[in-house]
This record gives C-alpha cells, sequence and structure tokens, in this order.
C-alpha cells in the first residue's frame, strides 16, 4: 500500500505541466502522458477495490513501472 501511495504521487507530480513530453520514472524512460494516465487508472482500482479485475494486465514500460515499485498487479 505504501509503494503504490508513492507511486502516485510520484505520477500525480510527473503530469504536473508536461502535457507534450515523456518522462522518466525510477529509470523507465520514455514514459508518455498515456502511460502515466493508464498508471493512475490501475493505481485508482487498486485502492477501490484491492485488486485489478476488470482491467487486462499491463504490459510494456507500465509494466516496468509497477516492477520497480514492487507492486503486484
Amino acid at each position: 500500500m505504501k509503494n503504490l501511495l508513492a507511486l502516485k504521487k510520484m505520477v500525480e507530480t510527473r503530469l504536473r505541466g508536461n502535457e507534450n513530453r515523456t518522462v522518466t520514472i525510477k529509470g523507465i524512460k520514455n514514459l508518455s502522458v498515456s502511460d502515466l494516465d493508464t498508471i493512475m487508472l490501475y493505481i485508482e482500482m487498486m485502492l477501490e477495490q484491492g485488486n485489478i479485475n476488470g482491467l487486462m494486465k499491463p504490459r510494456g514500460a507500465v509494466a516496468e513501472v509497477f516492477g520497480k515499485y514492487n507492486i503486484e498487479v
């Protein structure tokens, strides 16, 4: 839960003012705004329901970000 909240705070910070450029989180480069929005969707779903049932498993850079924060999805 602590890692999930830390990731949420990081993504919110990166989303502020970065509408047209890519960002890096924990060494994972070229994360687009769409990737950050997807990460936020998964975070909000996990915080509300405790799981991501109904959503497909994250792939690519999005999955790597969750891996870096030791969050199982």
